[in-house]
């Protein structure tokens, strides 16, 4: 998550892209490029697009992500596209927004990250069939993030935010806190939520579907995945995708990484494993896109958060330039990456 008189706009504008990023050194050896690599959408001069959870449900597309509601304002709201199939790939429609920071409380000044989910539950005797995991924070220093939860009745809302919010807390208010999460359904009672808490990657299974009584599992820290990671499962493996810099220039924004990095594993390996059973598969730098930056990229999943085959898979992430107009340069675009042999 983000923000923007002169000296405090470069302080917040810094602050901002750091906690986005998540991103170290690496020196992994190199899965395979992507297939294709395209130009998804932007919101249009003056807006940026950055953290997408992407869903596909009887061949339309949903992409929620963080977008600034007013031209060169930043202010991160939570903003839905919905793309119909054509003949020449997607049509996206223009921005609706779902969700905004509230007048008060814990998440008066940014909301970000979603992740959204079918999932059935009952609250305040109302069902709801969607529930969004979500960033929220009341400094602007970019410090002391915590995770709240919106439901919806409809994919495309109208969403609700839960009323014990944030169900994700962190008390200390001068480290980065909790955020950037995604989640896997793995029954009717349980979701489990990934997330960073500031330098590490936790997962915890949390149990809402008596919303009014939700169970918080207990966290637990997931050795060898970077912060900002976004995790998705298949029949098979479990998977990963993250940023990372790679022999990355000193130009800013230099927060953020200039390579995505595809990872997986097999389900049967223990998410708390002492070794690390991560491979990495896949991979897509400024070769393969044209862009000095590419960062927060997260997969297109089912409605639960399954990749739809061991075969094939879509990441949607950020463009950036470097420069000092790094910001407005923050567009949506995809790669499909070949996952066999």
């Amino acid at each position: 998550m983000r923000w923007i008189s002169r000296m405090s706009r470069v302080f917040s504008v810094m602050m901002l892209a750091f906690v986005l990023s998540g991103c170290r050194p690496e020196t992994h050896k190199k899965g395979l490029p992507p297939r294709h690599v395209n130009y998804v959408l932007s919101g249009g001069s003056g807006f940026y697009d950055y953290a997408p959870s992407a869903i596909e449900t009887d061949s339309v597309r949903y992409i929620f992500l963080c977008q600034n509601k007013d031209p060169f304002k930043v202010v991160d709201h939570i903003y839905l596209y919905k793309g119909m199939p054509g003949r020449d790939g997607y049509r996206w429609g223009p921005g609706k927004e779902v969700l905004a920071p509230s007048d008060t409380g814990w998440d008066d000044v940014h909301v970000c990250d979603p992740d959204v989910r079918a999932f059935r539950l009952t609250y305040k005797g109302e069902v709801y069939n969607w529930i969004m995991t979500y960033l929220g924070v009341d400094r602007w220093d970019g410090k002391h993030n915590r995770i709240g939860l919106a439901f919806a009745k409809q994919i495309e809302g109208p969403y609700i935010k839960y009323d014990k919010n944030p169900v994700i807390a962190y008390g200390d208010t001068s480290k980065w806190g909790a955020g950037q999460s995604t989640s896997v359904v793995l029954d009717t009672a349980t979701i489990q939520l990934f997330y960073s808490r500031t330098d590490v990657m936790c997962v915890r299974n949390i149990k809402p579907a008596k919303a009014d009584s939700m169970v918080i599992g207990r966290e637990h820290v997931v050795p060898y995945l970077h912060t900002n990671t976004y995790v998705a499962f298949s029949q098979k493996s479990r998977y990963a995708v993250s940023e990372l810099r790679r022999r990355q220039s000193k130009q800013i924004p230099t927060w953020v990484g200039n390579h995505i990095r595809l990872l997986r594993e097999p389900l049967s390996e223990s998410l708390s494993a002492k070794e690390d059973g991560w491979e990495e598969i896949g991979f897509a730098g400024p070769d393969q896109t044209g862009f000095p930056r590419n960062h927060n990229p997260g997969f297109l999943t089912d409605d639960r958060g399954y990749l739809p085959s061991d075969s094939m898979a879509v990441v949607y992430f950020t463009t950036a330039v470097t420069g000092e107009n790094w910001l407005w340069s923050y567009h949506l675009y995809s790669a499909e990456f070949d996952l066999t042999p």
